[in-house]
């Protein structure tokens, strides 16, 4: 009886470990020259998984301070992740098409 009350306590502090505990994985596209969604909210530890959906190639990188990162010439079809590890307001461009934009909010 005691080692069963042994395993229902440790089974409930399993269960009530914070949800933010295991790090997600966001996927953004790429296509008609834009990001999709073009706004992401964050948290330390997660990724983001670029795609390229589009029939042109794109080139994606931020020069953030701190969050800087490139992604080279990536052909349709491709995809690349990025695991962000310190929070921040993250610009992504895409260095052919200069009106593609994605912020990253990581907390």
């Amino acid at each position: 009886m005691r080692l069963h009350k042994t395993i229902l306590i440790a089974s409930a502090f399993v269960l009530a470990a914070p949800a933010g505990a295991v790090a997600a994985e966001y996927t953004v596209t790429q296509k008609g020259k834009k990001f999709s969604p073009n706004l992401l909210n964050i948290v330390v530890g997660d990724s983001v998984k670029f795609v390229n959906d589009d029939k042109h190639r794109h080139n994606i990188y931020s020069r953030t301070e701190g969050h800087n990162f490139s992604i080279r010439k990536q052909q349709q079809g491709e995809s690349n992740s990025r695991t962000f590890t310190e929070a921040g307001t993250i610009r992504v461009r895409c260095a052919i098409h200069p009106k593609m934009r994605l912020t990253i909010n990581v907390r």
